[in-house]
């Protein structure tokens, strides 16, 4: 089978190559809802913090479309935007964009983020990314990124290399493919825990395309990564019955598995101003060592990697949007239940060094379901959210998931005054249990910020987890305890 899957990629890529380019698109952006989606502000570049001020009042780059009537002449006033950001528990990010005038490259991004919680852990993560132009009918973007993670008796070094390309249309004789990605790509990971040593160099590939026949639409994926090779076919009727979209079927497939799966949306409007969804979407998911490693960079691997499976994804969802109002109000309200059975999925247990979890693929059962309402009061915003994560091992007489817990309660309170962004979040995670099955204690965190904004620069800081309630990522590790941030914007 893998044999096949490689093949049937090779011809994907040679059709490819020969086919004739198109301009690339305009970015659309969808989903279920048809509604706009309330955008809960938080800092974009650095994913530790859950209050800062959102970098886009300022940094969000000109050239950006807005309501407001530009002449064709405008240009670009700013192509630099610089931040960079430190803490107490002898952490670093800085983050670098430049946008040239060059007619080849047209965006240059560099982004450092180093941690060392404690005198014996120490990560340091770059990424580098290139957007490029070699003519109007090539667009290509390359990015390169580097971890490197070490403690007691443990190192991991991960390289990951990708060129990515899109073409909204290509036809090829009398077909039409359409919405079609490329991703070609190499990561090399080497890491030695506790005297044992690890070497693996992977070739990655990614190709996704639509390919529009009357009556259905027919959708291919194919991809290989870390040496795991999976595809996914879909055929969706064109037309809807009943208000269902989408409906078909979906084959999810790699080396292990075989796996069909309905696949259909269902969305219909409630009175003025709701809508409530149904749906299933089957997906396949890479696992990529480096998503691993974001998440936790301590953690070990080996040549076992498998492609993440979810052929029940069913969603249920209700959705309100109200019109504004003078006065305090809630503005929007969605509730949301999610049914998902996934094979190969990610968790962590022990290795051969105590203290470094490694990463077993297991089958996982998972019902989600999820409340969230948003408040507003002139510049004064309030989210209230509610999760429960019903999560089982099916392979493991159902004992509960480690490190998912079972209920999280979200309140976060923002105020806009001119020039400041003050936040105040109150996280609560209960009901948790590590890989062996004993209970973690409960985690009320605490996290007050504030940001001020001058024209070009803004400066802010936050005092994370104010009461140091332990959070663990693998009950081995260090928990994060509490951090202080202080962090500078400019752009030029």
């Amino acid at each position: 089978m893998k044999r096949f899957f490689l093949t049937l990629a090779s011809i994907l890529t040679l059709s490819l190559l020969i086919a004739q380019t198109q301009e690339l698109p305009d970015l659309t952006i969808s989903g279920e809802s048809s509604f706009k989606p309330y955008l809960h502000k938080h800092s974009l570049l650095f994913d530790h913090s859950l209050v800062m001020g959102d970098s886009l009042p300022a940094f969000i780059p000109p050239a950006v479309s807005t309501n407001e009537n530009r002449s064709e002449s405008y240009t670009m006033q700013h192509r630099c935007y610089l931040q960079f950001e430190g803490n107490v528990d002898y952490g670093f990010n800085s983050f670098i964009s430049y946008y040239p005038t060059s007619e080849v490259l047209n965006a240059l991004t560099y982004t450092l983020d180093m941690c060392s919680p404690v005198s014996k852990l120490l990560s340091v993560h770059n990424k580098l990314f290139l957007g490029t132009e070699f003519s109007s009918k090539l667009p290509l973007s390359f990015r390169l990124q580097n971890v490197s993670s070490h403690a007691d008796d443990f190192d991991n070094t991960l390289l990951d290399f990708t060129v990515s390309h899109h073409r909204p249309i290509v036809s090829i004789g009398d077909f039409i493919l359409k919405d079609i990605s490329a991703q070609l790509g190499y990561s090399y990971l080497y890491q030695q825990n506790l005297g044992s040593s690890y070497k693996g160099n992977y070739l990655n590939l990614y190709l996704a395309s639509r390919l529009d026949v009357d009556p259905v639409d027919i959708k291919a994926k194919i991809l290989t990564r870390e040496g795991d090779v999976g595809f996914q076919l879909s055929t969706n009727a064109k037309d809807e019955y009943m208000n269902i979209s989408r409906l078909g079927v979906s084959v999810l497939a790699d080396e292990y598995t075989f796996i069909p799966s309905l696949e259909f949306l269902y969305r219909s409007p409630i009175q003025k101003f709701g809508v409530v969804s149904i749906a299933n979407e089957p997906l396949l998911e890479s696992n990529t060592f480096l998503s691993h490693m974001e998440e936790n960079p301590w953690i070990a691997f080996d040549d076992g990697h498998k492609l993440k499976k979810i052929p029940l994804n069913f969603k249920l969802g209700l959705e309100y949007l109200y019109p504004e109002k003078m006065n305090f109000t809630l503005a929007y309200l969605t509730i949301k239940n999610n049914s998902r059975y996934e094979i190969d999925s990610p968790v962590l247990i022990n290795s051969i060094n105590y203290s470094i979890p490694t990463v077993r693929y297991t089958d996982i059962f998972s019902n989600l379901t999820i409340i969230e309402a948003f408040f507003k009061l002139d510049e004064v915003n309030i989210h209230q959210g509610m999760e429960l994560d019903l999560s089982y091992l099916s392979e493991d007489d159902y004992r509960r998931a480690p490190y998912r817990p079972l209920l999280n309660l979200d309140s976060r309170f923002s105020y806009n005054f001119p020039r400041w962004f003050f936040s105040l979040d109150i996280l609560q995670k209960y009901f948790t249990v590590n890989h062996l099955g004993n209970d973690l204690p409960e985690a009320v965190i605490i996290n007050i910020g504030a940001e001020y904004r001058e024209a070009n620069y803004a400066v802010y800081f936050e005092l994370a987890n104010l009461f140091n309630r332990k959070q663990y990522v693998f009950s081995e590790l260090p928990a994060q305890g509490r951090n202080f941030y202080l962090g500078l914007k400019h752009r030029f």
